[in-house]
């Protein structure tokens, strides 16, 4: 007949005790960092490189002071599976999912406080610990038009590597008036003017992807 080890009780507590320690610190490996975001003097927007691996996950903190701010986040990575989220002040159920929305992201806030842009790896390449180098592109305006109520520039510089079509809405929804567009070949150089903050955009499209965008200060039609 065969013989059943049965295990002390304090076997079993110990067991269960070990299980929890290795899940908390599975956890704790989980958070990489948690990077405030600050903008440079004048500008609305900053341009931030990381690379993350594995399971782990980076949150950009934004501080919005006041509600109907424009947030808008843009993302290019080297890795299919890497993402953001954009998260509230409070909970932890996120306001954009970017596993299923792509990783372009714009919207006016009902609210003010410390908004968090998730940077991760889909589960997949979490589990083989891959890697993913990423170029993440945050902005924020001032809260009343989509022009910026806070009297400085309206950020642009997140446009660059969008979907054509994606930036020239993004463009109109911030305000800008699109004045002229040029022709050569395949590229097109379309010119956009904000009266409220005097910006004349020149957005250079080719293979329906913006390739460059900047702004050029003078053209005739920018009046």
């Amino acid at each position: 007949m065969a013989l059943k080890y049965v295990f002390p009780k304090r076997s079993w507590v110990a067991v269960l005790l070990l299980g929890a320690i290795a899940f908390i610190g599975a956890m704790d490996q989980a958070r990489a960092e948690e990077v405030a975001v600050h903008f440079d003097r004048g500008k609305s927007g900053k341009t931030i490189r990381g690379t993350i691996r594995g399971d782990q996950y980076i949150d950009y903190i934004v501080s919005v002071g006041r509600s109907n701010q424009m947030l808008s986040v843009h993302m290019t990575a080297s890795n299919a599976s890497n993402y953001f989220n954009v998260l509230p002040p409070t909970g932890e159920t996120a306001l954009f999912v970017g596993s299923t929305s792509g990783n372009d992201y714009e919207q006016r806030l009902s609210k003010p406080g410390d908004y968090r842009v998730r940077v991760y790896l889909m589960r997949n390449a979490a589990r083989r610990n891959e890697s993913s180098r990423y170029t993440i592109t945050i902005g924020a305006t001032g809260g009343g038009s989509a022009g910026g109520g806070s009297g400085g520039s309206v950020p642009i510089e997140d446009l660059k590597g969008m979907d054509a079509v994606k930036a020239i809405d993004a463009m109109t929804s911030r305000g800008f008036a699109g004045v002229d567009t040029i022709t050569s070949g395949s590229t097109l150089y379309h010119i956009y003017y904000l009266a409220s903050t005097h910006q004349c955009v020149q957005m250079t499209t080719a293979d329906n992807r913006v390739v460059d965008i900047r702004d050029i200060e003078t053209h005739p039609k920018c009046r």
